[in-house]
Formats: C-alpha cells, sequence, structure tokens
C-alpha cells in the first residue's frame, strides 16, 4: 500500500535530524581538551592516570555510522575526520607512555635519524599500523590523513592535524566542528604563523623565508613551493606581506623538524 505524499514527507523530515544527531558532538574531547592541552603542550601523564574522557571519546568514534558521516555536510565530515587523527593521537603516546628509545636495530636508525628517545616516532609502526577503531573499522593515522582527509581538498588541514611533535603545528584547544570549522581553520594558520618556530621572514635584498618542515612535505597540496607562500600571504602580518610582494620572489627555507613529544614532562613551563 503506497503512503499519501504528505505521510512520506514527514516520516523523511522526522527521521533525518535523528541522523545528523547520531555524530558526535565532540564535547567529550573537549572536556580532554580543557583539561590537558596547555597551549598546545599535552600532559601525558596526567591523561595515562585517568584515559576515562579520552577512551570515551574514541568509543564513540568508533561506533559512529559511515552511512550518517557520509550523509553530513562536508564540514561536520572534515571536523570529524581531523578530531579522530588528534583523539587518536593522543592515544598513540598513552598506550606507550612513558615512551622510551626502540630496542634493537631500530634503535640504530632512530640514533641516525636524529629521532629523540621520548618521540612517537619510537613507537613500532607509529602511522602506519592500525590501531584505533573510527567509524566501524580499525585505522591507522597515515590512513586518515592520506587516504580520507587529504583527498577532501582541503589544504588547511596540515595546520590543524597534530602529531605530537614539538615541530608540529600546534593542537588546538577546543575540538573542531561543522559549524565553525573555516574560522577555526583559519585560526589554525594565524597561529603558526604567530609562532617564530614555524614561520620567520629575514628582510634581505631577497626576502627568506622560513617555514615549517611540514609546509615542505605536503607542499603539492598547495601547488608546490611558491603555491605555499602565496597560500600563507593573506595570513602575514602586513608589513611582511609588503616586502615579500615588494622584493620578491621570495627564497623558501623549511626548518629543521623537532620529533620532540610535546610533553609538559618535557616542557614543564607550559603546565
Amino acid at each position: 500500500m503506497r503512503l499519501p505524499t504528505l505521510v512520506a514527507i514527514t516520516l523523511v523530515v522526522a527521521h533525518a535530524p535523528t541522523l545528523a544527531q547520531e555524530l558526535p558532538d565532540h564535547s567529550t574531547f573537549a572536556a580532554v581538551l580543557s583539561a590537558h592541552n596547555h597551549h598546545g603542550f599535552v600532559d601525558y601523564e596526567a591523561i595515562t592516570a585517568d584515559r576515562t574522557g579520552l577512551d570515551k571519546y574514541i568509543q564513540e568514534l568508533g561506533s559512529t555510522s559511515p552511512e550518517v558521516l557520509n550523509a553530513a555536510p562536508r564540514s561536520a565530515q572534515l571536523a570529524f575526520w581531523i578530531n579522530a587523527y588528534n583523539a587518536c593521537t593522543l592515544r598513540r603516546v598513552v598506550d606507550h607512555y612513558p615512551i622510551e628509545r626502540r630496542a634493537g636495530i631500530m634503535s640504530i636508525v632512530n640514533r641516525v635519524r636524529g629521532m629523540p628517545a621520548n618521540s612517537i616516532r619510537q613507537i613500532p609502526n607509529t602511522f602506519d599500523g592500525a590501531f584505533c577503531t573510527v567509524a566501524g573499522k580499525e585505522r591507522s593515522l597515515d590512513e586518515i590523513e592520506h587516504e580520507i582527509i587529504r583527498p577532501m581538498g582541503e589544504p588547511r588541514i596540515h595546520f590543524a592535524v597534530n602529531c605530537a611533535a614539538l615541530s608540529c603545528p600546534a593542537l588546538a584547544a577546543e575540538p573542531y566542528t561543522g559549524d565553525a570549522l573555516d574560522e577555526q581553520l583559519d585560526a589554525s594558520v594565524a597561529a603558526l604563523v604567530a609562532n617564530s618556530a614555524h614561520y620567520r621572514l629575514e628582510r634581505n635584498s631577497r626576502p627568506v623565508v622560513h617555514l615549517n618542515k611540514v609546509l615542505d612535505w605536503y607542499k603539492d597540496d598547495f601547488g608546490g613551493e611558491q603555491g605555499v607562500l602565496s597560500f600563507l600571504l593573506p595570513y602575514l602580518p602586513e608589513g611582511d606581506r609588503e616586502f615579500i610582494e615588494s622584493n620578491g620572489p621570495a627564497q623558501i627555507e623549511f626548518e629543521h623538524y623537532d620529533w620532540t613529544l610535546n610533553d609538559t614532562a618535557v616542557f614543564p613551563s607550559h603546565r
């Protein structure tokens, strides 16, 4: 028996909010960040001592329906996956905290690479090992970043995803949300530019712009090296922007990447 059109429409409209409500509201993650994220430095010791909030949030991510997620607006999907990457990175560290230098051949390899003893890179299969269940599937950090987030075509994600390293763009103070995503991503770019460890301008006859190494690794997402600079220009201080535009083309130098863990136990002044 065919339902009357009005009844069918009513059922669809009534069902839609239910689907939307099945996405996590990220409030659980907000509480974790509020308690343990100190201007981009994380109190891993405290999270390890009480994992309740982090584990609850990751459980929420894991139980999220892929169908509901895929039906959500693009901004909500992107916010979900950025938060998932950042939360799973926290879990990666906490699962192995305190991190110690790897034994055997990898100890030699990491020493040659200059990896600190407490680096997340000391964890076996750091980025390519599946360990975190999100949207019904156990995933690696590489899968989340390279197979899901980057193909969405938003280069500002490179200022938002955090890999628990000192040189990584700072972990945001609050979760990303679909409604505020555009403003939040702009803020993440502005935060990096405001930090002299990530951006610095030499006012020589030819400007030299020193940038975070992440922007070298992922420069193709910006259209190449000069694409990175073109992207950043609107975010730079007005005086810097005018100097580069008047005296360019600028030379770009990418800084050494420091894999030291962004841990308040290492940097107590940031607690």
